[in-house]
């Protein structure tokens, strides 16, 4: 017995420094001077801008200022926040195309941290918001992760309203949603509190999405919309069971899709330059390829276990 609470004790004590030192050394937000500073080093003219959103403050991060006929939103995961895609907003050869965009998602950043907000309806009408302050012929809509379905439920429901979308290692399948043992960190009273807010939200958002993608389930069937889907095998986060969903479900006429062999979930970073490529094909009205170096096995292989 005195053995048991020993090393519940010490279990306790690892995981609370664990929480602690996330508290203390993670951050999932840039606040406007961090952001002035990251654009102002690389010489990339930036503004900051807010909107209201149902009574929410919410921000989103600019570049391409000069650009007015073409327009990319970059929409993140849970975690994260618009800085998730400065990279991408400072991009020499995407500001040649277009205007940049990225968004603080609601619960996120400057977007009523720590509020979530675990309605993908919701979240995708506040994308919508932002893309209804441009007047751009050519619209790209990024996803990553949870960003994902955010990003096709703006697809089925705005069509007008854009372009093509870009769907990076998206979590969009209802029936194979993965829960990991850590997320109840941010459900217990006991270890919710040490916290980010950012990982509450995350953790709000984590229980509630299988239902969320239920609703929308549906939907995908209707997309009238190209859209590319780029999947990891060696995805850890994001069950491969996403690409045969996405296979299954969006039409094929309107589905493209490329599978990495030896990519993870964090495509934005690992894969930057084909993400880049991609972008820059589907602001130029082409189809997406990979680079000739890959297999073509790493394309036609989508949907195989």
């Amino acid at each position: 017995m005195i053995l048991l609470l020993r090393t519940g004790q010490w279990l306790f004590t690892m995981v609370a420094l664990f929480l602690f030192l996330i508290n203390g050394c993670v951050s999932f937000d840039s606040p406007n001077d961090k952001v002035e500073q990251y654009f102002g080093k690389r010489q990339v003219p930036v503004r900051i801008r807010y909107l209201d959103f149902d009574g929410v403050k919410t921000r989103y991060i600019e570049t391409g200022l000069d650009q007015e006929k073409k327009l990319v939103i970059f929409v993140h995961g849970a975690p994260g926040s618009s800085n998730n895609f400065f990279q991408y907003l400072a991009d020499s050869a995407l500001l040649q195309e277009a205007r940049m965009v990225a968004i603080d998602r609601l619960g996120y950043g400057e977007s009523g941290l720590g509020r979530a907000e675990t309605s993908i309806d919701i979240q995708a009408k506040q994308v919508l918001k932002v893309r209804e302050q441009f007047q751009a012929d050519t619209v790209i809509l990024v996803g990553h992760s949870y960003g994902g379905p955010i990003v096709g439920k703006f697809a089925m429901d705005y069509p007008d309203k854009l372009t093509a979308a870009l769907l990076l290692a998206p979590v969009d399948d209802p029936n194979n949603e993965p829960m990991f043992w850590y997320a109840h960190f941010g459900k217990w009273k006991l270890t919710r509190w040490m916290l980010p807010a950012a990982l509450k939200v995350s953790a709000d958002e984590k229980f509630s999405h299988a239902a969320e993608l239920q609703k929308i389930a549906a939907g995908w069937r209707h997309i009238q919309v190209p859209i590319v889907h780029i999947h990891g095998r060696k995805d850890g986060l994001a069950p491969l069971s996403n690409i045969d969903f996405s296979r299954k479900n969006i039409p094929a006429k309107y589905l493209e899709l490329i599978y990495l062999e030896n990519t993870g979930h964090l495509i934005p970073w690992t894969d930057y330059d084909l993400t880049e490529k991609i972008i820059l094909q589907l602001l130029q009205g082409k189809k997406p390829e990979l680079d000739a170096e890959k297999s073509d096995a790493e394309q036609s292989g989508a949907g195989q276990k």
